[in-house]
C-alpha cells in the first residue's frame, strides 16, 4: 500500500510543475520601448551661389560744406527774411544790420581823403616853387647877385617842401586806409552766404543786437554729402579708394543709395581700433540730409561662387565667432557639423568650410535638436 502511494505522489508533483510551466508560457511578453517621434524641421538644400565680397559699414552723413556764419560788425539786425530750411546762393545777402552809422563813417572818411588830397596838391605846388627858387638862387650866385647864405636858405626851403609832399602823401594814404575800413564795415552790415546751401539754424531774428563774433546762422550744403564710417582694422585690408558703396537710411525704407570711397584715414583710432572711411555720396535729388544714420557695405570684390546659408541656421557663441556648427539631415537623423564662417550680408552667412553642395541643412535653430535626433522636413 505504501509502495503504491509513492508513484502517485510523484505523478501529481510532475503534473503540477507542468501546469505552472504552461501558465508562464501563456503570459504576454513585455512591450518594446516606444521610439520618439521625428522632430519636424525646416530644411534647405545647400547650393553654391554668386556672392560679392563686401565690408559692412555704419555711419553718419555729413556735409562737406557746413559752416557757422558770425557777425563781423556791431549793430541791430533790421532784416532777416530767410527761414530755416530755405536755400541760399553763394554770396546772396541774408541778414542786414543797421548801417546808418557806417554810412556816416564812410562819408566822413571820404571827406578826410579829399582834404588830404588837397593838402598833397598844395605841398606839391610849394615843392615846385621851392625847386624853382633854388635854381634861381644858384644862377644869381654865379653872377654875384646873392650871397652863399641865400643859396643855402633856398636849398633848405626846397628840402622842406619835398618833406611836406612826403608827409601829405602819407596822410592821404592813411585817409584812404580809413576810408577802405569804413567801406568794409558798411559792407559787413550785410551778411552774405559764403557758400550755397540751406539754412540749418537761425541764431538771431530781426531786432536782435549783434557784435563780432555773434553767431547769426548756420549753413549746410546737402548737395555735397559724405558718409563717415569707422571700419575695424580686421576688415580694413580689402578697402580701397574708388570702390562702390551701397547704403540705406531709415527715412527711406527699402531704398538703396550709392557712393564711392573717397578717402581712408591713414591713422587707426587707438580706442576703437578702427579707421575712418569717407564715402562721397550721390545726392543729386537732395533727398538725403546731413546727420542721417546710414547702414551699408563697401563692395570690395567681384562676385564668386560661394556656399551661403541662412544666418539663423548657424549656432555660434557670438557674431564675431568664426568657429561654429550646423545640423544636417543624414539618414533621417540630425547630424552636427562644424563649419567655418566667412562673410555675412543680408541675413546670410558664407560657409568657408564644413558644408558641400547637396547637403540638406536644418535651416532654423531648435533647442530640441541634437546629434542623432530623428527629424523630418516640414
Amino acid at each position: 500500500m505504501t509502495t503504491l502511494r509513492k508513484p502517485l505522489a510523484a505523478a501529481a508533483l510532475a503534473a503540477g510543475l507542468a501546469f505552472l510551466a504552461g501558465c508562464r508560457s501563456n503570459e504576454a511578453a513585455p512591450p518594446a520601448a516606444a521610439e520618439a517621434p521625428a522632430l519636424a524641421v525646416v530644411t534647405v538644400k545647400v547650393q553654391a551661389r554668386p556672392f560679392t565680397a563686401s565690408v559692412a559699414v555704419t555711419g553718419t552723413l555729413v556735409s562737406k560744406s557746413q559752416v557757422d556764419i558770425k557777425a563781423e560788425t556791431t549793430g541791430r539786425v533790421v532784416r532777416f527774411d530767410k527761414d530755416e530750411g530755405d536755400r541760399v546762393a553763394s554770396g546772396e545777402p541774408v541778414v542786414w544790420v543797421d548801417e546808418e552809422n557806417y554810412k556816416l563813417a564812410v562819408s566822413q572818411a571820404e571827406s578826410a581823403v579829399a582834404v588830404a588830397q588837397a593838402a598833397l596838391e598844395k605841398a606839391r605846388v610849394m615843392e615846385a616853387h621851392s625847386r624853382s627858387e633854388h635854381e634861381r638862387a644858384r644862377n644869381l650866385l654865379a653872377s654875384g647877385g646873392i650871397t652863399d647864405r641865400d643859396l643855402k636858405a633856398a636849398a633848405v626851403a626846397e628840402k622842406d617842401a619835398a618833406a611836406q609832399v612826403a608827409l601829405a602823401e602819407a596822410q592821404l594814404a592813411q585817409a584812404r586806409s580809413v576810408l577802405d575800413q569804413s567801406r568794409k564795415r558798411l559792407r559787413d552790415a550785410v551778411v552774405r552766404a559764403p557758400v550755397a546751401g540751406e539754412i540749418q539754424r537761425k541764431y538771431v531774428n530781426a531786432g536782435a543786437y549783434v557784435e563780432p563774433p555773434t553767431p547769426v546762422f548756420s549753413l549746410v550744403d546737402n548737395g555735397r554729402l559724405e558718409l563717415e564710417a569707422p571700419v575695424p582694422t580686421a576688415d580694413l585690408a580689402p578697402v580701397r579708394t574708388g570702390q562702390r558703396v551701397t547704403f540705406q537710411v531709415n527715412s527711406y525704407p527699402g531704398e538703396t543709395f550709392r557712393g564711392v570711397v573717397e578717402e581712408i584715414n591713414p591713422a587707426v583710432d587707438a580706442a576703437s581700433r578702427s579707421a575712418k572711411v569717407r564715402v562721397r555720396v550721390d545726392n543729386a535729388g537732395g533727398r538725403l540730409k546731413a546727420g542721417m544714420f546710414a547702414q551699408g557695405e563697401i563692395l570690395t570684390g567681384a562676385a564668386v561662387q560661394a556656399i551661403l546659408v541662412p544666418a539663423a541656421a548657424v549656432y555660434r557663441e557670438d557674431r564675431a565667432s568664426r568657429e561654429s556648427y550646423v545640423y544636417v539631415v543624414q539618414n533621417g537623423k540630425a547630424a552636427r557639423r562644424a563649419v567655418q564662417i566667412g562673410r555675412e550680408r543680408d541675413g546670410e552667412l558664407e560657409i568657408a568650410g564644413g558644408l558641400q553642395p547637396g547637403d540638406i541643412l536644418v535651416a532654423q535653430q531648435s533647442i530640441q535638436l541634437a546629434e542623432g535626433v530623428p527629424v523630418k522636413a516640414q
